[in-house]
């Protein structure tokens, strides 16, 4: 390769990068948690739910607790609580019982969001 093509292709690569990042969807907004009724249970609010076939919920150092796919085409409910498959979905892994610490949420489309869970049952979230 040429001085002038390795530029060439450090700009190009360049572009590439930049646009990419142009183009992607802030993953913070497409999921949010929220305490549900009962201390320690958590329900993931999808914002939109276009592309959506699945979430994963998994420890902060990537222990998975429950992954939920689409077993049809049903579009899943604005609301799914932690362990509860909505009609039209499966629980393929746990769900694992939710202990204080620090928890994330993936979401396909993609979007993600961290969570903790306090020794006293209380959630807090935060974008990650």
């Amino acid at each position: 390769m040429t001085r002038g093509t390795t530029a060439g292709w450090r700009y190009t690569l360049a572009g590439v990068t930049l646009l990419s990042a142009a183009c992607a969807s802030d993953p913070s907004r497409r999921v949010s948690v929220e305490p549900a009724p009962t201390p320690g249970m958590v329900v993931f609010v999808l914002e939109d739910r276009t592309l959506f076939y699945g979430l994963t919920v998994m420890t902060c150092r990537g222990r998975v607790m429950w992954t939920l796919s689409n077993d049809s085409p049903d579009e899943p409910p604005v609301r799914i609580t932690y362990g509860v498959a909505p009609n039209g979905f499966v629980s393929r892994t746990g769900p694992k019982p939710l202990t204080p610490g620090c928890y994330q949420v993936i979401v396909s489309g993609p979007s993600k969001m961290r969570f903790h869970i306090g020794g006293d049952g209380r959630l807090t979230a935060n974008a990650s």
